[in-house]
């Protein structure tokens, strides 16, 4: 099986055919239009028909289809869909397999997953960075939530742990870049210390860069001096400063 990570595009896409060489089949990254609910794709060969089964990431099956082209001919860009799945259709994997008019096969699956770990948020001292035992406590819930997500979605699929430290807009824009890395890695820190050493874990810094309330420069607002806690089988694509580092 030849697997391809689309980090681009928030996805895993992995893919596997049958005995014949000339049947290649072509998705580009921003073939898969997951608001439309669309992939498109082109075959080597003439295809015949596309069969899709849309799983959540527990297994149970959404959604089940099949799409026939009667038409096709080798190289045409061709659609397949799913419906509209509701809630469900936040997090699922995909699995495809599109067959030619010569019978020969090729499967494709995509995989979505991104939940992001509520909870309170650590107060830390005016620039600095550790984690005060009377605010430790405030970490346990968490790391209860992401113990029992990795250890339910790591059996089904690749994830990683995204820790994001933001500020609000007192001080130097510079140095709060800095701090709220820093204080990202104190959390990642803390629950590697715990014990969650079974997942990638990576940290970023956003400083004042991506405010939850925007503000004028200056101002103390509570709200802005956050943490992000995000189980993910993608790179999260969120906007801002600096970038992911990976810390175990």
């Amino acid at each position: 099986m030849r697997v391809v990570p689309l980090l681009m595009v928030a996805w895993l896409l992995s893919a596997s055919a049958s005995a014949q060489p000339k049947l290649q089949l072509d998705i580009a990254e921003n073939d898969i239009d997951v608001e439309k609910r669309t992939i498109h794709f082109s075959m080597s060969t003439a295809t015949a028909s596309a069969e899709i089964e849309v799983f959540s990431p527990e297994g149970t099956l959404l959604y089940n289809g099949r799409q026939d082209y009667p038409n096709a001919t080798p190289g045409s860009r061709l659609e397949v869909g799913w419906p509209d799945l509701g809630d469900n259709g936040k997090n699922f994997r995909i699995e495809l397999k599109f067959t030619d008019t010569g019978g020969n096969w090729v499967t494709f699956q995509v995989i979505r997953f991104y939940v992001e770990i509520p909870h309170e948020e650590i107060e830390f001292e005016t620039a600095k960075a550790v984690i005060t035992p009377e605010q430790r406590p405030k970490l346990d819930k968490p790391f209860a939530l992401l113990e029992e997500a990795v250890a339910k979605y790591s059996k089904l699929m690749s994830v990683g742990l995204y820790v994001g430290g933001h500020t609000d807009t007192v001080g130097q824009a510079a140095d709060n870049q800095k701090l709220s890395e820093k204080r990202a890695q104190a959390i990642a820190k803390f629950f590697i210390d715990r014990g969650l050493k079974s997942v990638p874990i990576f940290v970023r810094g956003f400083g004042e860069g991506a405010l939850a309330v925007k503000t004028a420069d200056n101002v103390a607002e509570r709200k802005n001096r956050r943490a992000q806690y995000i189980i993910s089988s993608y790179v999260p694509p969120l906007a801002g400063p600096g970038s992911w580092r990976r810390v175990q």
